[in-house]
């Protein structure tokens, strides 16, 4: 579905809920007491093909007619929509998209569960290399590791995390999309529940969210950061939070490119570091205090001597130095991505950490 008509359909979708119980109190609340209808004729149909909403526990839902105007349920158009729609109780604001509250942060296990993490996956022969997410919604966080007959299971507060040998996906019928590194997943259905299977290196990383707290996007999002575990996780570095107006200036900054108009950005910076501004020229420049980040159709790197390097993520890099700064440059779907630390203050490991969180800006 064309994006303009999905955000056309959510706004539609949260006005709907939201002007109805504009005007008039109840019982000293913002709430009105209206008589409405459950309108069971209407039918939906998304891209050509039927859709029957149903909450997360499979019960049908059906809209509500009131004064001539159907409202729709907001939560199942949401998830069939791919359009992330969040309820911030606090400030009693609804989110249509990116949010404030939809916030990216490392998950930087403790040692504990680092050791366990090792240790489920040392039981397999020939699997023992752990892999896990590195990056997870704000407030989620890790509960409980299992290792199964056949793989690992990561169980966090708001997703499951599986990684196997096995394709679990292989049997069932569903819809292939592209994410922000490149890679081709699957979206399919399992009973009730969601499920996103991707391949990573030798092995296949699915991901769903049982308590339908996160919505496609956001495990999509997740799902990229699945990647090796090393010997000691890097845990000074966090999550750039870009506000609406930086977010707006960048993608602005992608537009002036014909061809080449997808915003990528960096997602992961090391603390303390701060991003300054973003311009463009023959590609887009992201300054933050400690790095720069050049995102361009053009291999910057090309006729220098380099080192090549194999990413946590399985992209292959090159180290290359211009000048005196040491530079990292890789291909990531159809562009070229070069990150140098002209301070110094970044450590290549911390380079190459922070490359692998370079991908689409939502």
């Amino acid at each position: 579905m064309n994006k303009n008509i999905k955000r056309t359909v959510a706004t539609m979708m949260i006005a709907g809920m939201t002007v109805s119980g504009a005007a008039g109190v109840f019982a000293g609340t913002n709430l009105q007491k209206i008589s409405a209808f459950l309108n069971y004729s209407i039918g939906f149909k998304i891209d050509g093909s039927t859709y029957i909403p149903k909450d997360e526990n499979g019960n049908k839902l059906a809209p509500i007619t009131y004064h001539d105007t159907t409202y729709l349920p907001v939560r199942a158009l949401s998830n069939a929509l791919n359009t992330p729609i969040q309820y911030d109780s606090k400030t009693n604001t609804i989110y249509i998209g990116t949010s404030t509250t939809d916030q990216w942060v490392l998950t930087n296990y403790t040692a504990a569960q680092l050791d366990e993490i090792k240790k489920a996956f040392a039981g397999f022969d020939g699997f023992e290399t752990a892999y896990a997410p590195q990056m997870m919604i704000k407030g989620d966080a890790l509960q409980k590791v299992a290792a199964t007959a056949d793989g690992v299971n990561l169980l966090f507060k708001n997703m499951t995390v599986s990684v196997s040998p096995r394709d679990y996906s292989y049997e069932y019928d569903g819809t292939t999309v592209t994410l922000s590194n490149g890679a081709k997943a699957k979206w399919y259905t399992e009973g009730k529940t969601q499920m996103l299977t991707v391949k990573v290196d030798d092995r296949f990383v699915t991901v769903s969210s049982p308590s339908g707290k996160l919505s496609k996007s956001q495990l999509e999002k997740a799902v990229v950061s699945v990647t090796k575990v090393g010997a000691s996780q890097n845990t000074d570095l966090t999550a750039v939070a870009y506000t609406a107006a930086q977010t707006k200036e960048i993608k602005a900054e992608y537009a002036k490119f014909d061809g080449f108009t997808a915003a990528y950005a960096p997602m992961q910076m090391s603390k303390g570091d701060a991003f300054q501004k973003v311009a463009s020229g023959d590609s887009v420049i992201f300054w933050f205090k400690h790095m720069t980040v050049q995102i361009s159709p053009r291999d910057y790197s090309f006729g220098y001597d380099s080192t090549s390097v194999t990413l946590s993520n399985g992209v292959k890099a090159k180290w290359f130095k211009p000048s005196d700064t040491a530079m990292l440059s890789f291909q990531i779907d159809d562009r070229y991505v070069t990150i140098s630390s002209a301070d110094q203050a970044l450590t290549n490991a911390q380079i190459e950490q922070i490359a692998t969180g370079v991908g689409k800006l939502k």
